[in-house]
């Protein structure tokens, strides 16, 4: 089985994920809202983190994502205590791609912060995006695209306004991996 790799991600009106420090507290207004969260996790089957959004999704509270396993992107140690099935991944890019195909427990999720994001953009190993466009202006932050274009072609699959004004724009990357596999 090849499992999918996807991104699900809100990002300001002018394309930013996060503040120019980090800060995602512009998102708060929107908390209380179901954008379909839950049964995009019921699929995630792995998770991949940078050791920031790592670091940042630990000074919440507690770890969100109990029972999946999550790779950390890192050049540095992370230490004997982290949450159950969180390790470091210190390999090569080629090596985390293929550890994020290869595994058959449900869909890969690219969590963030940019630049993991922008590694599996710019390898081309994004198969749909799910962007959740914010209607709020940063005026400077986080991009969410990386300055050097990624080779993926998208094709908008599904538009969907709610109330609050957030627009969810779902992007395929690429054909379906198998036959009869559908990618939602």
């Amino acid at each position: 089985m090849v499992a999918p790799v996807r991104l699900y991600v809100a990002v300001s009106l002018d394309g930013f994920l996060a503040t120019p420090d980090g800060s995602v507290e512009w998102l708060a207004p929107f908390d209380d809202q179901d954008f379909g969260y839950a049964s995009f996790f019921e699929r995630v089957g792995l998770l991949i983190m940078g050791r920031v959004s790592y670091e940042q999704t630990l000074a919440f509270g507690d770890w969100p994502y109990q029972g999946k396993p999550c790779y950390v992107v890192t050049s540095t140690p992370m230490g004997e205590a982290r949450p159950d099935g969180v390790a470091p991944w210190t390999g090569d890019v080629g090596g985390l791609i293929r550890r994020a195909r290869g595994h058959d427990t449900g869909d890969t999720w690219v969590v963030g912060g940019a630049s993991t994001i922008g590694l599996f953009l710019r390898h081309a190993a994004v198969d749909q995006i799910d962007m959740f466009v914010m209607p709020i202006w940063l005026g400077r932050g986080l991009p969410l695209f990386p300055a050097a274009p990624p080779r993926l072609s998208p094709s908008l699959v599904r538009a969907q306004k709610h109330a609050s004004g957030v627009v969810q724009l779902t992007y395929r990357t690429r054909k379906p991996l198998m036959a009869g596999m559908e990618i939602e």
